[in-house]
């Protein structure tokens, strides 16, 4: 019993040893490659067979090939460039802020200036809001105003824009005196020239029109030389502002 038992252990550790070996001869074998001893059959065209299918239309490539990017397409991609490197700028947004701000400020300024009737710059003066001659006045008080001592004292005081507006109202009241047009505080000045229609009056008038349009609603300032000019307009327009 023991001696069969040895026996057995003693083929267990042999065919250990023997199996790896065994193995790694089938592994080695395996990794070499036999060389290819097969007979290549090459198979060629002759070469008429090669010119007529080369002749075909199919094959030939001699067309030159256009560009495809234009001279505006070159330049809109190079402007697209720009602005993309514009717009990556870390500084670009802080710019564009400013700027839509700044836009935002002027229209803003220029409003308020519209609604203070082309007069922002003395809003904040000393100056009373009664001072500023309105057009907005009824028929009486149009009739019945002394224009001429008026005049004189924003002439004394060298208020020339005062001085155009009062001398434009002096126009008014005598193209409504001499029945000439018919004053309501709604009309336009436009609505005046139309009714003066081919008078005599209508150029020099028109003229005092554009004098105190500029310095009412553009803002022009106006000094003593321009109102002299204004004056001598209005003396032409005394001449011809009678009733026909």
């Amino acid at each position: 019993m023991r001696y069969t038992l040895v026996t057995y252990l003693f083929l267990g550790l042999l065919l250990g040893f023997l199996i790896p070996n065994s193995s790694y001869a089938q592994d080695s074998e395996t990794s070499q490659i036999l060389p290819d001893s097969s007979v290549v059959n090459v198979r060629t065209i002759d070469a008429e067979t090669l010119n007529e299918i080369t002749d075909e239309p199919v094959f030939e490539y001699n067309e030159i090939a256009q560009n495809p990017d234009s001279l505006m397409s070159r330049i809109y991609g190079w402007l697209m460039q720009i602005i993309q490197y514009i717009m990556d700028n870390r500084w670009t947004s802080v710019i564009i802020k400013f700027i839509f701000f700044g836009i935002f400020a002027i229209v803003l300024v220029a409003l308020i200036n519209q609604i203070l009737g082309g007069n922002l710059s003395t809003a904040f003066s000393t100056k009373k809001a009664s001072d500023k001659l309105s057009l907005n006045i009824s028929r009486s008080e149009l009739d019945e105003t002394d224009y001429d001592e008026m005049l004189d004292s924003a002439l004394a005081e060298n208020r020339y824009r005062d001085a155009v507006r009062i001398l434009y109202l002096k126009a008014l009241q005598q193209l409504n005196e001499t029945e000439l047009i018919a004053w309501k505080a709604d009309k336009t000045n436009r609505d005046y020239l139309r009714e003066l229609n081919d008078h005599p009056s209508k150029i020099s008038f028109s003229r005092l029109t554009s004098y105190y349009e500029y310095v009412e609603y553009g803002d022009f300032q106006i000094g003593e030389s321009g109102f002299s000019s204004m004056q001598d307009i209005y003396r032409e327009f005394q001449k011809r502002a009678v009733r026909s």
